[in-house]
């Protein structure tokens, strides 16, 4: 069975900071041992910040689906020579005030990520609508090189 309604979300920034803000960014070469990277980060990350468990596995499963979209849109299937070839790179930042926790991954590829529902057998293609259910809410802004694509979690009710 095949799906093919595609949807392109409009571009959107992440909720806006209210009082003080702690703050962290991560550089990572976009290659497969990203994901693991990313996901160990933001568990030490959100541990040392006291942000509850239950939301701290829920940004690590939208980080790594965010992180994994990020590779493919740079292109990068890892056995790169690095000696010999660039690697792209991929910026992560992660943002808590009091009302919200943001997450946010960039990579240098402007095209803005599209939500294609998966066929029950398809091994990928849910990682945005995991986003969609897990986070307050997420989305995408285009910058001069490349995109950002964020979820943010309400903190408050």
């Amino acid at each position: 069975m095949s799906v093919s309604a595609i949807a392109v979300k409009s571009e959107t920034r992440p909720p806006v900071s209210v009082g003080p803000v702690r703050a962290e960014m991560l550089g990572l070469a976009a290659l497969p041992s990203a994901v693991p990277v990313a996901r160990y980060f933001a568990r030490a990350l959100l541990g040392s910040w006291e942000v509850d468990e239950s939301r701290g596995w829920e940004c690590r499963q939208v980080l790594s689906e965010l992180v994994s979209n990020a590779l493919e849109a740079t292109g990068e299937r890892g056995g790169a020579d690095i000696e010999t070839r660039g690697i792209a790179m991929m910026l992560l930042r992660f943002r808590l005030c009091a009302a919200h926790l943001v997450v946010e991954v960039r990579d240098d590829n402007a095209a803005l990520p599209q939500v294609t529902p998966a066929a029950l057998l398809d091994e990928g293609g849910r990682g945005l609508m995991l986003a969609e259910s897990l986070a307050s809410g997420w989305g995408t802004y285009v910058l001069g090189v490349g995109k950002v694509v964020w979820a943010a979690w309400d903190l408050v009710p």
